[in-house]
């Protein structure tokens, strides 16, 4: 009976633990603010949006390989919740125009943070996957707070660069 009841408790956590981390696939446009709290938890980001409204970034997974934006508008109901650590959305950051609060903006904070010793840049590491493989993209910022670049690396020993 004990070890009935302890499978039972771990199940049971299991199941508590999983509503913690959802990834908002409950939610619907328009539901406000606190529904997304209660769904999704603490935000570990709010970024705000130059429209008055809040970005809110939950990573999520073994060492943060996937982000969920929670998006609200000034009136704090949902736009939309999506995951934005892949390749479509790397593509829609541009070499020397994008700046670094819009990468933070896109993407919620790095898994890394990089100084580089002798120049005056930054790099800044999300870990993701790109068809079940695990990936890591590096965005370089220079010293103004503008994205110089990025380059994505297989961390399974395959081919470097884009894939």
């Amino acid at each position: 009976m004990l070890r009935f009841n302890a499978i039972a408790f771990a199940f049971a956590l299991a199941a508590l633990l999983a509503g913690c981390v959802s990834d908002g696939r409950s939610l619907r446009p328009g539901d406000d603010a606190s529904a997304v709290r209660a769904d999704m938890g603490t935000p570990a980001l709010v970024a705000p949006l130059a429209d008055g409204g809040q970005a809110w970034f939950y990573p999520r997974g073994r060492v943060g390989r996937q982000t969920f934006r929670a998006e609200l508008g000034p009136d704090s109901k949902l736009r939309k919740v999506e995951q934005v650590l892949d390749e479509p959305h790397f593509d829609q950051v541009i070499a020397n125009k994008t700046t670094r609060e819009e990468l933070l903006r896109m993407f919620g904070p790095p898994v890394y943070e990089m100084h580089g010793s002798l120049s005056r840049t930054t790099d800044w590491e999300y870990t993701y996957y790109w068809y079940a493989h695990p990936w890591l993209v590096s965005f370089g910022i220079d010293e103004n707070g503008i994205v110089t670049g990025q380059t994505r690396i297989s961390e399974n020993g395959g081919p470097n660069g884009r894939p």
